[in-house]
C-alpha cells in the first residue's frame, strides 16, 4: 500500500498553531486532518493545533439584514484569544460570511479588507506568524434552496445572490495579493474548484456539500494545502480516514479529541454567536486530552507494525 509519509517534509519539533474563521473552520475536519497525520507520522513532535473557529462570524462586522442574530465579527475576541492561546502560528479563513452573501460591492470589500487587515497587524503584535487562507468557493449547485438574482432588494445565507461565487473570487485574488505582507497565503479556492470539475466529469450530480460548507472530502483538499504550503508535506493519496470517515477507530479518537477541546478553547476565550457550545472547564479538557492522545498513539503504532495506514 502506497505510503502517505513524506519525505521532503520539514516539521518543527514544537508549534502552537491556532486556527481562525467561520462555521468552516468551527467545525474543523481539516484541522483533525492534519493532527491525525501529525499524530500517526510524527508522533515525537509536538505540534499543537488549536480551533477557535466561531460560526457564522466575519472578518468585517458585516451582517446581512435577515441574520438570525448579528453575525460575530472576530475582532470582539481576538486579543483575549491571542493573548489565551499564546500562537506561534496564526492561520486565518475568512470570507464566506463577510460578502453577506449580496452581489459585489465595493463598500462591503473594503470592511473585508480593513477588516483582514487589522487582524495581520494584531497577530504581529502578539509576536506570531500569519497565514492567510482564501475563502473557499460558493457551489450553487450543491445549495438546497433556491439562489436569488441581481437586483432582489435582500440577500442572505439563506437565499444568496445566484453568482455569489464571483464575489468570493474577488476576495480569494485579494488575499493572494497579500503574499508580501504576511508569512505565508494558503489557496484553497481554486484547488477546491478543480476538484469538483474533476468529480463532475464523471458525476453530473456530484455534490460538494451543502453548498457553502465543503464536504469531508474538500476538507482533505484544505487539509492538504496547508500541509503542503507549511510543512512540505506532498501527499497525493488520501487515507482511509478521509475515503471512509466511519471505519476508522482512530480517526474516531481523533475527531473526539478535537470536538472537547474546540469547544473547550471556544468558550474559555468568548465570543458574540449566541448559540454556546456544551463544553468541559479548559483546564479539565486538556487533561482528558492528554488521555485520548496517548490512546490515538497506541493506535498508531500498532498500525505501522501492520504495514498500515490509518
Amino acid at each position: 500500500m502506497k505510503s502517505l509519509y513524506s519525505k521532503d517534509a520539514v516539521i518543527p519539533d514544537v508549534k502552537r498553531i491556532v486556527f481562525f474563521g467561520d462555521s468552516i473552520t468551527d467545525e474543523g475536519t481539516y484541522i483533525a486532518f492534519m493532527d491525525a497525520y501529525f499524530l500517526q507520522h510524527w508522533p515525537e513532535h509536538a505540534i499543537t493545533l488549536i480551533n477557535l473557529g466561531v460560526s457564522s462570524e466575519t472578518a468585517s462586522g458585516l451582517s446581512e439584514p435577515d441574520h438570525p442574530f448579528p453575525r460575530p465579527c472576530v475582532h470582539d475576541r481576538l486579543d483575549r484569544a491571542l493573548a489565551e492561546s499564546k500562537p506561534d502560528w496564526v492561520v486565518l479563513c475568512y470570507g464566506m460570511n463577510d460578502g453577506i452573501y449580496y452581489p459585489f460591492s465595493e463598500e462591503r470589500f473594503a470592511a473585508y479588507k480593513q477588516g483582514i487587515e487589522s487582524v495581520i497587524q494584531k497577530i504581529k503584535k502578539a509576536g506570531a506568524k500569519t497565514i492567510l487562507m482564501t475563502p473557499p468557493p460558493f457551489d450553487p449547485e450543491s445549495y438546497a434552496a433556491p439562489t436569488q438574482p441581481a437586483g432582489k432588494g435582500s440577500y442572505s445565507f439563506n437565499a444568496p445572490f445566484e453568482h455569489y461565487e464571483d464575489v468570493l473570487k474577488q476576495y480569494a485574488k485579494w488575499i493572494l495579493s497579500l503574499e508580501n505582507k504576511v508569512d505565508a497565503v494558503v489557496s484553497i479556492h481554486e484547488p477546491l474548484l478543480e476538484l469538483w470539475s474533476q468529480r463532475r466529469e464523471h458525476d453530473a450530480g456530484y455534490r460538494t456539500g451543502d453548498g457553502i460548507h465543503p464536504s469531508a472530502e474538500g476538507h482533505w483538499v484544505i487539509a492538504k494545502e496547508l500541509l503542503k504550503t507549511l510543512f512540505h508535506v506532498t501527499l497525493e493519496q488520501a487515507p482511509q480516514y478521509v475515503l471512509q470517515p466511519e471505519g476508522s477507530s482512530l480517526f474516531d479518537s481523533v475527531l473526539e479529541k478535537h470536538l472537547l477541546l474546540s469547544s473547550a478553547w471556544k468558550e474559555h476565550v468568548g465570543h458574540t454567536n449566541p448559540n454556546k457550545a456544551v463544553a468541559l472547564p479548559l483546564a479539565e479538557a486538556l487533561e482528558r486530552a492528554e488521555q485520548i492522545t496517548a490512546e490515538i498513539r497506541y493506535k498508531a503504532k500498532a498500525l505501522q507494525l501492520n504495514n498500515d495506514i490509518l
